[in-house]
């Protein structure tokens, strides 16, 4: 019993420390989430080997457990994705849920030192990495609905894009009431956006530009 309690005060403090740095940065998923998710892992964990009488932590069975345990977070981890626009956010938060997920399993089943150690290298992860991500040049893919007067605007674009820099991702004609429309999917820098779009406008085939 006494072994239980240490391992689920553990969870709470290490579980705690990755959900302070969540809930600091305002994210879905904050200090309770992170304290529940790494408390209930733990929990499972330490149950495999009271069911199992003492068997060892590397037994079939009680890996069998911890693997449910990652297993089931995909679907936590799925619920905190959104795709928005054709953009998808929170797939950090679902990394650090399973990461948190995993940091009870290690604690329910005695690594305290590692546990530790894994803690403090998941909270330098999160707090340095996006200071870390600003000196990468950062893309978003855009998708243009272009009203066209021809199909040659198909390969001036191309050129466009090949002349830019820009990755062309998809590129098709659809047509709507008021005739055709060429979709052009890009992956772009913000940085180059604005410039990109009004080569974009001065091209002779394009009449109207809509950004999605």
């Amino acid at each position: 019993m006494l072994d239980v309690i240490v391992k689920l005060v553990l969870a709470v403090v290490l579980g705690g420390i990755i959900g302070l740095e969540r809930e600091f940065g305002q994210k879905p998923a904050g200090l309770r989430t992170n304290i529940l998710i790494c408390a209930g892992s733990t929990m499972m964990m330490a149950l495999s080997g009271i069911i199992l009488g003492g068997a060892p932590v590397g037994s079939a069975d009680s890996l069998r457990i911890a693997s449910s345990v990652i297993t089931g977070m995909g679907f936590i981890g799925a619920g905190t994705i959104i795709q928005a626009h054709r953009h998808v956010h929170g797939l950090t938060t679902a990394s650090t849920l399973w990461a948190v997920a995993g940091l009870g399993l290690v604690i329910g089943a005695g690594y305290f030192l590692i546990a530790a150690i894994y803690t403090g290298i998941l909270t330098i992860v999160l707090l340095s990495f996006p200071l870390v991500e600003h000196l990468v040049p950062h893309r978003s893919i855009v998708r243009y609905n272009l009203r066209v007067a021809g199909i040659e605007a198909v390969d001036e674009l191309r050129r466009l894009a090949s002349a830019t820099g820009e990755k062309v991702d998809e590129i098709f004609f659809r047509r709507d009431a008021n005739g055709a429309v060429l979709v052009f999917v890009i992956t772009e820098r913000p940085s180059r956006a604005r410039s990109f779009r009004d080569k974009i406008a001065s091209l002779g085939e394009i009449v109207e530009i809509r950004i999605d």
